[in-house]
């Protein structure tokens, strides 16, 4: 039974995460592990036993001095833990973080500024890897998209992902620094013409589905509404801040003046533009605004279906009424809890006339 009440009291003190630890506590853990009952005279005794086995162990220290003693149980006030493995973990992980400080050559122009007091080894052993770069680095560097860049530094295509708006370090090292740049995530898009000055001022158009986007650019080729049509891929822009910024940037090369969005008309449909404009705000990106025509269309087309499974989670009348209007939101919420009106309802022909 030594052994058991041992190997308690060992387990308690080394679970504890502090390393001085009182004695009264562990009188408990005696009481309870104990296979027979321990008389309340005697658990101070065994506790005490226990405690000096523990060490000559070395597993813990009890205090020097005698005011730390109890007079008439004997016992310590408190023991100190002693981690050996712990301690020594601890004492190569501040070696760790010297060296990496003051023994790293850290190059003039950005590293020696900060990175010296940076306090975290995993801070530390990037910023390292940033300093071998920056000092190896060729003058006339080329800069290439910054996952290309990302994987020659740190072995990881993604490290960079995080840092593509404010850099490493508080905005200490950007992309320009490691001579990268950010490449966004493309979106297929069309242009009803080659001829960039004809397409200047106008707004973009983007759609959810794929067979709406091939109707409105048949529409789009023929009236030239839109300085192009593209492809949104359903949640993929709302939850993909790398796909908005291949949006900006189509609507940044063709000088398009807004960004219009048309897609379903259901709970999820909704909730697809107003999660985008969400992340867009996020980034202070324009919102996207309403196709009014094309939804006003489709409302009235009303070519509805029933829903496969339930949109509930994502009905909001407020972001309705926001998105539509209270003039076209009135008529979707009348019917909305049973029927949704998918984008298909529009054909090539429906759209042309739309906008029209």
């Amino acid at each position: 039974m030594g052994d058991i009440l041992q190997e308690a009291v060992l387990k308690e003190i080394q679970s504890s995460k502090v390393k001085r630890i009182k004695t009264r506590p562990l009188l408990d853990v005696i009481k309870k592990e104990s296979l027979s009952p321990i008389g309340d005279f005697d658990l101070p005794k065994r506790l005490l036993e226990i405690l000096q086995a523990l060490e000559k162990e070395k597993r813990l220290q009890m205090p020097k001095g005698k005011k730390a003693f109890d007079k008439i149980s004997k016992l310590p006030d408190y023991i100190t833990a002693l981690k050996p493995e712990e301690d020594a973990a601890m004492e190569q992980k501040k070696s760790n973080l010297y060296n990496l400080r003051n023994l790293t050559a850290w190059e003039p122009r950005h590293m020696i500024a900060f990175a010296p007091r940076l306090k975290k080894e995993t801070e530390l052993e990037l910023a390292k890897k940033i300093n071998h770069y920056l000092l190896n680095r060729k003058s006339d560097a080329k800069k290439i998209p910054h996952r290309e860049r990302a994987l020659q530094i740190f072995g990881d295509e993604k490290a960079l992902d995080g840092h593509t708006r404010k850099g490493l370090f508080g905005g200490r090292i950007t992309l320009e620094d490691l001579d990268c740049f950010y490449c966004p995530e493309p979106l297929p898009f069309q242009s009803p013409s080659p001829d960039k000055a004809l397409l200047s001022g106008k707004p973009l158009l983007v759609v959810e589905n794929a067979n709406t986007y091939w109707s409105c650019c048949q529409a789009n080729g023929t009236l030239s509404t839109f300085a192009a049509v593209v492809y949104g891929k359903g949640f993929r822009i709302a939850v993909n801040e790398s796909a908005n910024d291949g949006l900006e940037q189509i609507r940044a090369d063709l000088k398009a003046s807004e960004i219009l969005y048309f897609g379903d008309l259901d709970p999820t449909g909704i909730a697809i533009p107003v999660g985008i404009n969400a992340t867009r705000e996020k980034n202070n990106l324009p919102p996207l605004r309403p196709a009014l025509s094309l939804y006003k269309a489709l409302l009235e087309k009303n070519l509805t279906t029933a829903y496969d499974g339930s949109q509930s989670k994502h009905h909001n009348p407020m972001d309705a009424r926001q998105w539509l209007g209270d003039e076209l939101a009135g008529i979707y919420l009348e019917k909305t809890e049973n029927l949704r009106w998918p984008q298909e309802g529009l054909t090539a022909e429906d759209i042309h006339k739309a906008l029209t």
